[in-house]
């Protein structure tokens, strides 16, 4: 669990994190979008990396067989809905790196990992 310590006072969770960042250190380049309607979206989009990645991704790297194949078609198909979501943009905000940008992030850098534990390539699949 990352903690955040801040005026000697820890913050824990990543989506809590990100959003306390953005409320103590609000700034040129915000976060979250100031549209309640977007920034609810952001909200959602990361609420869903946070609670499918993990799953799959625990099984590529610590199950065999049936199970890890079924940890991988489970993580493409979460990769594929947010793919969708993505489309054109440079990032799910659009021009501006974000949110959920960030609840992503963690992930992404396993990606390679989870290449090799899966044998599998993400981006073939």
């Amino acid at each position: 669990i990352p903690v955040l310590i801040h005026n000697g006072i820890p913050v824990l969770e990543s989506l809590i994190q990100i959003e306390y960042i953005d409320e103590v250190w609000p700034g040129i380049n915000p976060l979250l979008p100031s549209d309640p309607y977007q920034r609810g979206q952001a909200r959602f989009w990361g609420d869903f990396i946070d609670k499918k990645v993990y799953g799959p991704t625990r099984l590529i790297w610590g199950a065999k067989g049936e199970e890890q194949e079924a940890g991988k078609k489970e993580f493409i198909e979460v990769l594929k809905t947010l793919e969708s979501e993505l489309g054109d943009k440079i990032y799910f905000g659009g021009e501006t790196f974000g949110y959920v940008d960030i609840a992503l992030i963690g992930f992404y850098s396993w990606f390679d990992a989870y290449e090799k534990f899966g044998s599998f390539s993400i981006e073939a699949e």
